[in-house]
C-alpha cells in the first residue's frame, strides 16, 4: 500500500506526463503503475483551503491541489480495481484546459461509472429588479448517476450531445493504445497462474516489459523458482533466472524499480549460489551468463572467486577463475591483501593473476614477495611484474633479474610485454651485460624486441654487430637472436641494421637478416 505522500506524487506526475505531447513512452510506463497501485488500493483526493488531502490527509506543497482547483473539482473518488479507461479519461480530462463541460459531466458523457466526482458549482439567485446579485457558490455533487443540486437552480439549457471522439492514429475502435497496454498488463498478470510457467516464460515477460506494474510480484516468483532450482541441482536454471533477471535491470531508469530488483537480487545472492555460479564460468556456453551474476554480485562475488583461486589444484582451473576475475573491477584490495598469505600456493596463485589483470596496484605486495623461500612464488611474482610492466615496476623488477634461480631471471624475461612495457628497457640492457646464462640471455635480448622503444632498438643494434679481435667477437647464437629481436621491433632503425647485416661476414647471421627483411615484406 503507497502513503499518501506516493500516491500523490505519482498521481500528479502521471498528469504532468498526460500534458506533456512528446512524453508518449514515459506516460505509458507511469500510466501501468499507477493503475497497478489502484488495482489494490482505492483513494479519495479532495482539496481543503487550497490543500491537497488523500484519504482525509493533509499533504503540504502539492501542486495536485492547483490543479484540481483549477477545474472547480472538490473531491474525486477513485475505488480499488476501477477500469482502466476510466482512470484514463479522468486524466486525460484534469490534463485538459477547462471547457464548456465541467469533469463529471465529462466522464459521464465518456460512459464512466466507477469514478465520482465532487464540483464547485455556481448557483444562480433571483435577481430584484433594483439590485443584480452576483452568483452565488455552492457545492454540487455530481456522480455517474447524476447531479444533487443542494439549492435549486434553473433548469440547464439543452445542448446537443458531444460529438463522437475520433481514433488517432494506432487507437482500435476508439481504445487509446496505452489503455489497451495497461488493461493488457494487470488482465494478464496474477501470482498464482505465474508461479505455474516455467522460468524462461517468466524472464521472457520480464525482459519484455522491465519496469510494467507486476515487477514485484513477478520477481517474488522468480526467486522461489530460483531456491527450488538450487535445492534440485539444477544450476544452469538457477543461473538462467539471475542473469535473466540482472539483464532487465540495466534497462530500468526508474529508481523506484531499480530498488524492487535491488531487493530481489540481495535475497537471492549467497554464498552457496555465487560459488555453484563461480564454477559454472569456466563453461564457454555459461561464461558470459556467469560473469553478468558475478559482476552484479560485486565484492562478494570477488570473494567467491578468490576462494576458489586458492584450493584451485591444476593451472586449468585456475586460467578458469582468472577469466572470470578479469572481467570484474571490485575486489583489487582483496586481491592485493592476499598476496602476503601464510600459503605460499595462495600468494603463487594470487602473484599469477595480478600479472594476468595488470593490477599496478599490486607492485608494492608483490616486491616484498621477491624475497620468499619458495622459488614457485619469486618465478610467479617475477613474470607478474614483467606483465605488469609499468614504471613502479621496474625496479622490483631489476631485482627479480639478479635472483639466484635462473628460473626467476627466466620468467621475468618472458613476461615482458611490448611497447606498454617501455619502462623496463634500461634494466633489461643492464640484466643482459650482466647475465651469465646464455637462455636468460636468449630471453632478454628478444624481450627488447617486444618492447622496441628507440632505447631498447639502439641496445639491439650494438648486440648484433661482431664485435673486434680486441674485445673477443660474440657468439653467433646470440647474434642471431638479436637480428630476431630486431625484427620483433621493426622500427626503421631496426630494418636498417637488418639491411646492413644481409652481407654480414658470419653466414647464421646472414642468414638471419635476410630471413628477418623477407618477412618483414610479407608482413
Amino acid at each position: 500500500m503507497a502513503s499518501p505522500q506516493e500516491f500523490a506524487a505519482l498521481f500528479a506526475r502521471t498528469l504532468d506526463l498526460f500534458r506533456d505531447p512528446g512524453a508518449k513512452e514515459e506516460q505509458k510506463a507511469q500510466f501501468r503503475t499507477l493503475a497497478g497501485l489502484l488495482k489494490v488500493q482505492g483513494v479519495r483526493l479532495s482539496v481543503q483551503d487550497g490543500r491537497l488531502a488523500v484519504n482525509g490527509t493533509t499533504l503540504d506543497g502539492n501542486t495536485l491541489a492547483q490543479r484540481l482547483e483549477f477545474h472547480a473539482v472538490k473531491e474525486i473518488t477513485i475505488p480499488a480495481h476501477p477500469p482502466v479507461a476510466e482512470v484514463f479519461e479522468l486524466l486525460r480530462a484534469l490534463a485538459d484546459q477547462p471547457g464548456d463541460e465541467d469533469i463529471a459531466t465529462r466522464l459521464r458523457a465518456n460512459g464512466t461509472k466507477r469514478i465520482s466526482v465532487t464540483m464547485h458549482t455556481p448557483v444562480l439567485e433571483p435577481e430584484s429588479p433594483a439590485e443584480p446579485r452576483a452568483p452565488a457558490r455552492t457545492d454540487t455533487v455530481l456522480t455517474l448517476q447524476g447531479a444533487r443540486p443542494r439549492a435549486p437552480v434553473a433548469p440547464p439549457t439543452p445542448t446537443a450531445p458531444p460529438a463522437p471522439k475520433t481514433p488517432v492514429r494506432g487507437e482500435a475502435e476508439g481504445v487509446p493504445d496505452i489503455v489497451r497496454e495497461a488493461s493488457a498488463a494487470h488482465a494478464a498478470f496474477s501470482p498464482t497462474a505465474a508461479a505455474t510457467q516455467n522460468p524462461a516464460a517468466l524472464i521472457a515477460q520480464l525482459r519484455e516489459r522491465p519496469d510494467g506494474p507486476h515487477i514485484g510480484d513477478l520477481l517474488a516468483v522468480l526467486g522461489r523458482q530460483l531456491e527450488t532450482a538450487m535445492k534440485t541441482n539444477r544450476v544452469s536454471q538457477a543461473l538462467a533466472i539471475v542473469a535473466g533477471i540482472a539483464r532487465a535491470e540495466e534497462q530500468v531508469s526508474d529508481a523506484t524499480r531499480r530498488r524492487q530488483y535491488s531487493i530481489a537480487l540481495k535475497r537471492m545472492y549467497n554464498k552457496a549460489f555465487l560459488e555453484a555460479i563461480a564454477e559454472m564460468a569456466n563453461h564457454p556456453s555459461d561464461r558470459d551468463d556467469a560473469l553478468l551474476v558475478l559482476r552484479r554480485a560485486g565484492e562478494d562475488g570477488v570473494e567467491v572467486l578468490l576462494d576458489l583461486l586458492v584450493a584451485a589444484p591444476t593451472i586449468e582451473e585456475r586460467r578458469g577463475i582468472f577469466m572470470a576475475l578479469t572481467g570484474m573491477k571490485e575486489g583489487t584490495d582483496q586481491l592485493v591483501h592476499m598476496l602476503g598469505h601464510h600459503q605460499w600456493f595462495v600468494v603463487r596463485n594470487v602473484a599469477e593473476l595480478a600479472g594476468e589483470l595488470g593490477l599496478e596496484e599490486a607492485v608494492p605486495a608483490l616486491a616484498q614477495q621477491l624475497a620468499h623461500e619458495d622459488e614457485r612464488v619469486r618465478k610467479a611474482v617475477a613474470s607478474a611484474l614483467a606483465k605488469i610492466g609499468s614504471s613502479a615496476a621496474a625496479e622490483p623488477l631489476r631485482r627479480a633479474l639478479r635472483d639466484k634461480s635462473p628460473e626467476v631471471r627466466l620468467q621475468a624475461a618472458l613476461g615482458v610485454g611490448g611497447k606498454k612495457s617501455s619502462a623496463l628497457a634500461m634494466p633489461l640492457v643492464v640484466a643482459m651485460e650482466e647475465e651469465k646464462d646464455e637462455g636468460v640471455e636468449r630471453e632478454l635480448i628478444l624481450a627488447l624486441g617486444r618492447i622496441g622503444s628507440a632505447s631498447a632498438v639502439q641496445a639491439l643494434i650494438k648486440f648484433a654487430q661482431p664485435g673486434s679481435r680486441l674485445f673477443g667477437r660474440k657468439p653467433a647464437g646470440l647474434r642471431a637472436t638479436a637480428v630476431e629481436a630486431l625484427r620483433l621491433a621493426a622500427t626503421p632503425a631496426a630494418v636498417g641494421t637488418l639491411e646492413g647485416l644481409t652481407d654480414d661476414g658470419d653466414r647464421e647471421v646472414r642468414a638471419a637478416a635476410q630471413a628477418a627483411l623477407a618477412d618483414l615484406k610479407r608482413k
